[in-house]
């Protein structure tokens, strides 16, 4: 068992780099262990790279790094884009990165002042470790693996990359955090040799500094689809020029920009030519190998990393293989997930995935960054709990009698083995064990892949307990969110306004701001309430809009007659003239005139409205013909 250190982060503290006990005497960066940060956008990454000590940072997302070299000049990139000569290209970037480190750390001219910081990622840190090992110096490093929860996320497609990574890291490197918010579930690390054991430090923040997600949960019915609904996102925006709104201190305020998390390369495509976006209107991230398959014009990347002027495109996409760890700088950008459950490799972690997404926003003046709209669809349960225990341990017991066979082989048999499971098709691979080719000490062997065997159960686990279940979906996406808490009769409101039919909204929203006016700013910071209804209880009042059966035809009439009152006042003024007498038919016409004016289509005008925007009083005349006619008369 891991054993568990809780860190009490000071009071007010919202990033790690404000407590500097941290990496002074707290952490024991002499050794391995685990960290959760249990928040994310709290300066993790930064506080080492701030640091005075010589760190690599390992990550599985390319575009991390890219951000963090923009940020940090002075950190060196070891990164090879694709090429056609790639291994003349890998030499000489290794060589590059020695005469980084000659100029940094300890040189021949004695220390110096920036210790060496390099950023690679997981599959091309071998080639770091090369390097480091070839002049002596890995030891003098530590070894920082951000959003280490990837390993398992990514085992199921990536094959043997993450297992033989962390084999090779744990037998070579002393010094080694293993970094995330969202760290692998304590359920599974005992059965990763790599991280069984080691210490686990967790910090626990001040809830003052925690603000929780506003979450707006909506399941996906029969025949909708991530393309359909984004396409509809996009023509909302196209007619209102904005995704959100919401009001904050009295003033209403829009979201421009849209950060969509999706599952596939093939969707944004879609959506992309469905919808004719152009590339000055589209940000896409998604893994480099898959170029080829955006529309001809778009490229991968081009985020914006400038979070003192950040300038974005109004639509930027996302897929699972490139949103973690990356910083999102926006002062207004909304969020979209789509939860599909698909492909199980594709298939969203409720308990990894969903509070990575959430903390992407890294700039608090931007009053959208805690507000998402997650799209689930639910799918049926495929294989009972204990069907699948049952295979698992079949699995886990063909791939020990595998192993023992191989350790008792000759070596000439031992070969033929792991040749076997190299050229194995990749279809067939974990489905009847878990063998795989590892490396160890710089030669193959076979061995058990843990991180498949723990991501397949996490896999089940997640389709059967979340995916199968609306409830327990939306239960589990805010215990892994768990922030400070909102007060529960809001989260109830709000989860009863997601759900219900528009015809009963307006009630709704009127009786619980009447029941509970000390949440009235909680909720019109909302931005999935309908803006009508907050101007239509703060003009009206409740009990207008009971009188009015809070029924919406009613009300809005009623509302715009209120809102059009100052105007028509004012008209009126400037109609009627003091002391001159008009006769009811002459009110009746000029009012007409006066709402037509103003644009109230349907409003019909009667003499007796003057009273309610001018103080009149009634006199009789007798006309030519002898008789009283009455008439209505401005006072002066």
């Amino acid at each position: 068992m891991n054993t568990l250190y809780t860190i009490n982060m000071p009071k007010g503290c919202r990033y790690m780099s404000d407590y500097n006990q941290l990496i002074n005497g707290i952490l024991p960066i002499n050794s391995k262990f685990i960290l959760n940060k249990t928040l994310t956008g709290c300066g993790g990454t930064s506080l080492f790279l701030n640091s005075n000590l010589p760190v690599v940072i390992i990550s599985p997302r390319i575009q991390v790094l890219k951000d963090k070299n923009s940020q940090h000049p002075d950190t060196f990139l070891f990164h090879v884009p694709l090429c056609n000569d790639r291994a003349t290209a890998i030499g000489q970037k290794m060589s590059d990165l020695g005469r980084y480190l000659d100029c940094h750390g300890n040189t021949p001219f004695g220390i110096s002042l920036q210790p060496a910081k390099i950023l690679v990622t997981l599959d091309s840190s071998g080639k770091v470790l090369d390097v480091l090992n070839s002049r002596g110096e890995t030891n003098s490093f530590l070894f920082i693996v951000d959003e280490f929860q990837c390993l398992m996320g990514d085992a199921t497609f990536k094959g043997n990359t993450d297992m033989n990574f962390l084999v090779r890291l744990d037998n070579e490197v002393k010094h080694i955090c293993y970094l995330s918010a969202t760290p692998i579930p304590d359920i599974y690390l005992n059965y990763i040799p790599q991280l069984a054991g080691i210490p686990y430090y967790k910090l626990k923040w001040d809830p003052d500094v925690i603000e929780e997600p506003t979450l707006k949960e909506v399941q996906m019915k029969k025949g909708e689809s991530a393309e359909k609904l984004c396409t509809q996102l996009i023509q909302r925006y196209r007619e209102t020029g904005c995704f959100e709104r919401k009001i904050i201190q009295g003033h209403i305020i829009e979201s421009h920009e849209a950060c969509i998390f999706l599952n596939e390369v093939k969707s944004i495509r879609n959506i992309i030519l469905k919808n004719h976006l152009k590339p000055e209107e589209v940000t896409i991230l998604c893994s480099e190998s898959k170029t080829a398959d955006l529309p001809k014009g778009f490229t991968i990347g081009g985020l914006c990393t400038d979070k003192y002027n950040p300038v974005n495109k109004p639509f930027t996409f996302c897929t699972k293989a490139s949103f973690e760890g990356v910083d999102f700088y926006s002062t207004n950008a909304s969020t979209y997930i789509f939860i599909n459950a698909g492909k199980e490799w594709q298939t969203l972690d409720i308990m990894l995935d969903i509070p990575q997404i959430l903390g992407r926003q890294r700039l608090e003046i931007n009053p959208f960054r805690h507000d998402a709209t997650i799209y689930y669809k639910t799918k049926p349960e495929e294989i009972s709990e204990e069907e699948f225990r049952q295979k698992q341990e079949e699995m886990e017991k063909n791939s020990y009698e595998q192993l023992n066979t191989y350790n008792n082989a000759p070596d000439s048999a031992k070969e033929m083995m792991i040749n076997f499971c190299r050229d194995r098709i990749t279809d067939r691979k974990f489905v009847d064990d878990y063998i795989d080719v590892i490396q160890e000490n710089g030669h193959a062997t076979l061995g058990i892949n843990h991180l498949v065997m723990v991501a397949k159960w996490n896999q089940w686990y997640q389709r059967n307990f979340y995916y199968n279940n609306s409830c327990q979906l939306l239960t589990s996406i805010q215990a892994a969110v768990n922030m400070r808490q909102k007060p529960q009769e809001v989260k109830n409101f709000e989860t009863w306004y997601y759900n219900a039919p528009e015809k009963d909204r307006p009630a709704g929203y009127a009786k619980f701001r009447h029941a509970y006016p000390q949440y009235d700013e909680l909720l019109l910071q909302n931005p999935f309430i309908d803006l009508r209804y907050h101007d239509w209880y703060a003009t009206l009042g409740y009990e207008a809009l009971l009188e009015l059966h809070f029924q919406e035809v009613d009300v809005e009439k009623t509302y715009n007659e209120w809102c059009a009152q100052a105007p028509i006042t004012e008209a009126c003024r400037q109609t009627f003239k003091a002391g001159v007498l008009y006769s009811k038919q002459d009110v009746k016409t000029m009012l007409q005139q006066i709402y037509n004016t103003l644009g109230l289509v349907g409003k019909t005008a009667k003499a007796t409205d003057l009273s309610a925007y001018l103080p009149v009083r009634e006199k009789q005349r007798m006309n030519a013909e002898g008789k009283r006619v009455y008439y209505l008369e401005v006072p002066s």
